[in-house]
């Protein structure tokens, strides 16, 4: 049974989590991927984020920082929208996916197709047995792998 070791990319983009959303975008389009796992400052990581979370204007707005005095807004919803630029100047922990699934070098090609179809993913990040991020398996390269493209 062929291994997720055999296909999975080991020189895996990041996004820092200290980026901003405009700057994950910058990233994403200029190395031509969907998304990519976010590493904290330690390089540990701690979420993915996808274009699809670039695009989730609801969790874009659910992150956009409130201030309030005895119930009171002080800053109205267009203002803080026309500040944060719709979101795009958020940082990128506040919108990534956090409950990040994750498998092992181990982990069958079947077992990781399975994953990706039954989650609506189209990334897998893998990691050592301490958690350590060494790879990235996606959609395609399991569409490659099995029919052999």
């Amino acid at each position: 049974m062929e291994t997720i070791s055999s296909l999975m990319t080991r020189e895996v983009v990041t996004i820092p989590s200290t980026l901003t959303l405009r700057e994950a975008a910058v990233i994403l389009s200029e190395k031509g991927i969907s998304g990519a796992p976010v590493v904290d400052a330690t390089g540990a990581l701690v979420g993915v984020l996808s274009e699809s979370d670039l695009l989730n204007e609801a969790r874009k707005r659910a992150a956009l920082p409130r201030t309030a005095v005895f119930g009171l807004l002080l800053v109205s919803e267009d203002t803080l929208q026309r500040l944060y630029h719709f979101g795009a100047d958020l940082p990128v922990s506040e919108v990534m996916t956090k409950n990040v699934l994750t498998i092992t070098e181990r982990t069958s090609l079947h077992e990781a197709s399975q994953l990706l179809v039954q989650k609506k993913i189209n990334r897998l990040p893998v990691v050592d047995d301490s958690g350590a991020l060494v790879g990235i398996v996606t959609r395609e390269d399991l569409l490659k792998a099995v029919f052999a493209l």
